[in-house]
């Protein structure tokens, strides 16, 4: 059997046997060593890359197999910048005998789980990280073919044994037992939930799309997650097969029980969850965006982790741009990609149908920063900046985008609403709470009209298991808002497809 020492940041980490012919993507997501796979190793992103020497030209894990010993050289560890990271007092003690919770937030990219004090509320710890599951695909899609061609089990043991890690590492700073742990309330979405409780998601990946369960309920926590014997798990109640848990919790969280509507709530991610108030009922809908507002499958696109362009505005005539941490540029993430694209419809380098024009077809201090490369159009952030933009990033974004604004103006036809009548505008989740608002209603992702009664609120997944961890109360009304939800199932509406044309222009 072939050996295979892993290297990061020049120190060896891991050793061990592999069987040849698997994949080196396969057998560091095996050996548990986290390598981002947006694509989920289908050989389209060109993002898993590893060295076989500490000098050796950079190659796709994905698509290299292991004929024998091997070394394998992998980038440092991902450190991104997530949502509801933030939101506890790191290392706050609890008492020996204090009954404890854990609030999760499960979702496609990351995890997050808040330790809380079911007597107080007091949240203790924090832990959270890159959904292990991330090298399987970035987004739902990839990981449900995943589970039609290998079973779900493997991607269910992953996001178990992440769960008990995060509970280990938040009880450790803490200076908690996890046997003291008592009950447990998981968000995510439905087919997160499937996979975190044991279940198949497959039969969501195909019609007429069921899910075997949308939860809702509690049951007996599983074995090996080191809590306390008897332990309780809720799960929360999902919609459908793509409006799931963490869409009802955050709704509760973002407090549109109590919002009179007409009230939109977005969560965008590689699925754009949609929901409007509208009195006492609600109606729902998912757009199928993509991962590319996540910087999957865009061609300098990557996670929010230092590096990344976060943030790209035109001040005095001139591009200028932020990274996350202060650290060279090295792609874009999400709020970046979507600023530099609201800057170039600003400044005409990309037309109303979404070209990127060529430098002799623009005026102005734009032009400079437009060129050629391997005959495509391209948009550079600074001259010797390694950074950019191509046409085919620009039509990505304008795909993703115009599913989500189609998705919104689904849901205003079925109301019998106009834009003007939306009162509150609610956006959810990381990348909500991370982007520009005025870069984002000038591509077209919102109407402008929205704007002023727009506000972000960022994890409110999580927040929202962390009010069912505590309150009976709080769960008996996540079920009864499900109960008042109407699903719009967008792939056979006609408005819908009709919107989703016209919002393609800029």
């Amino acid at each position: 059997m072939p050996e295979v020492k892993v290297y990061r940041s020049g120190a060896l980490i891991a050793r061990s046997e592999s069987a040849p012919g698997v994949t080196i993507l396969k057998h560091l997501s095996d050996a548990g060593i986290f390598l981002d796979a947006p694509c989920g190793g289908r050989g389209r992103c060109g993002k898993c890359l590893v060295r076989l020497s500490p000098d050796g030209a950079e190659t796709r894990a994905c698509q290299t197999s292991i004929t024998g010993d091997m070394d394998v050289y992998i980038p440092g560890e991902m450190e991104m910048e997530i949502a509801g990271d933030d939101a506890a007092a790191k290392g706050a003690t609890v008492a020996a005998d204090e009954p404890l919770g854990v609030a999760v937030d499960i979702g496609t990219t990351t995890v997050v789980a808040h330790l809380t004090s079911l007597r107080t509320g007091i949240r203790a710890a924090t832990a959270s990280g890159v959904n292990a599951q991330r090298p399987y695909g970035a987004d739902v899609i990839s990981r449900i073919q995943y589970c039609a061609s290998n079973g779900h089990e493997q991607l269910t043991a992953l996001i178990r044994g992440q769960l008990r890690d995060l509970i280990t590492r938040a009880c450790a700073d803490a200076g908690a037992d996890p046997r003291g742990i008592e009950y447990i309330s998981i968000a995510g979405n439905t087919i997160m939930e499937h996979l975190a409780a044991g279940l198949s998601p497959v039969g969501m990946g195909v019609a007429p799309f069921r899910p075997l369960s949308l939860f809702g309920d509690e049951t007996p926590v599983w074995d090996d997650l080191g809590v306390a014997h008897g332990a309780t798990v809720y799960f929360a109640p999902a919609i459908s097969s793509y409006v799931g848990g963490d869409i009802t919790a955050g709704m509760l969280s973002a407090g549109l029980e109590d919002t009179e509507g007409p009230c939109v709530y977005i969560d965008i991610g590689t699925n754009g969850e949609i929901a409007m108030k509208l009195g006492e009922r609600y109606l729902c809908c998912a757009t199928a965006a993509g991962p590319a507002f996540e910087g999957a499958e865009i061609s300098m696109g990557m996670a929010a982790v230092p590096g990344a362009v976060n943030h790209v505005v035109w001040e005095d005539g001139a591009v200028k741009y932020t990274t996350i941490g202060g650290a060279p540029a090295e792609g874009l993430c999400g709020s970046g990609l979507l600023d530099a694209l609201a800057l170039l419809v600003r400044q005409g380098a990309v037309d109303e149908t979404g070209r990127l024009l060529p430098r002799e077809e623009t005026s102005g201090a734009i032009s400079e920063y437009l060129e050629s490369r391997d005959g495509k159009n391209i948009f550079r952030l600074a001259r010797g900046c390694k950074v950019y933009m191509d046409y085919a990033d620009v039509r990505k974004l304008q795909l993703a985008k115009s599913a989500i604004a189609a998705g919104i103006q689904t849901l205003l036809t079925h109301a019998g609403i106009d834009e003007g009548g939306v009162r509150a505008f609610v956006l959810a989740g990381g990348f909500g709470s991370f982007m520009d608002k005025d870069s984002a209603a000038a591509i077209g992702l919102f109407p402008k009209i929205f704007l002023p009664a727009t506000r972000a609120v960022g994890n409110t997944a999580g927040e929202g298991a962390a009010l069912a961890l505590r309150s009976a109360e709080a769960r008996a009304t996540l079920g009864a808002m499900r109960e008042r939800c109407e699903y719009i199932e967008l792939s056979t509406s006609s408005v819908f497809n009709e919107q989703f044309v016209e919002q393609m222009m800029f």
